[in-house]
């Protein structure tokens, strides 16, 4: 009991110590609870922006662009044209998904990680897809099954995506699809 008193004693001191007014104690209280609500917020608009990028990936690998606008800014801009596309912005976007979604069928991505710094979000990813329309003049549909690692990287801007890049392995693609020579059959 003696043992249990030395050590309560000094505890309840130091507890009543910090009780009452101090405008120091007070300051830095409200300077750790702004640091704390602030640090929910970027982690809720960091979630955020990942869930918006996971919206974008379902929409372009399933051909459905109901809803685009609510995602992706009016001004929207991607660094990864296709050819063909000539219109901009979010009808732009809705052009390329739907010739995308013309030449390649059963589009998935398998090994999604999606990581978000600051105003972006970068996913990187596996994409499995069949060709089965044409990719344009002497490139007709081979049927043929696609699987290429991706890198696509959005950024953010009020809670939608004005900006993509991207980047997949093409020539790699190009070579499954028997429309370009892989590197063996090249050296021969």
């Amino acid at each position: 009991m003696k043992n249990s008193l030395l050590f309560i004693l000094p505890l309840v001191a130091l507890l009543s110590s910090c009780g009452g007014s101090d405008p120091e104690h007070e300051k830095i209280v409200a300077e750790h609870k702004a640091m704390v609500t602030a640090d929910s917020v970027k982690h809720a608009s960091t979630e955020q922006m990942k869930q918006t990028a996971q919206r974008f990936l379902d929409m372009w690998f399933s051909g459905k662009t109901d809803g685009v606008e609510g995602i992706v800014a009016e001004n929207f801009v991607t660094h990864m044209e296709m050819p063909g596309v000539t219109s901009t912005g979010i009808q732009g976007l809705k052009d390329m998904i739907a010739m995308s979604s013309a030449v390649f069928t059963g589009n998935k991505t398998e090994d999604l990680q999606l990581i978000a710094d600051g105003d972006r979000v970068v996913a990187h990813y596996t994409w499995k897809g069949v060709n089965s329309g044409g990719m344009g003049e002497g490139m007709p549909a081979t049927n043929k099954p696609v699987e290429v690692k991706a890198v696509d990287v959005l950024r953010f801007e009020n809670g939608k995506v004005v900006e993509h890049w991207g980047y997949m392995e093409e020539m790699k693609m190009m070579q499954q699809l028997g429309l370009m020579p892989d590197a063996e059959a090249g050296a021969k």
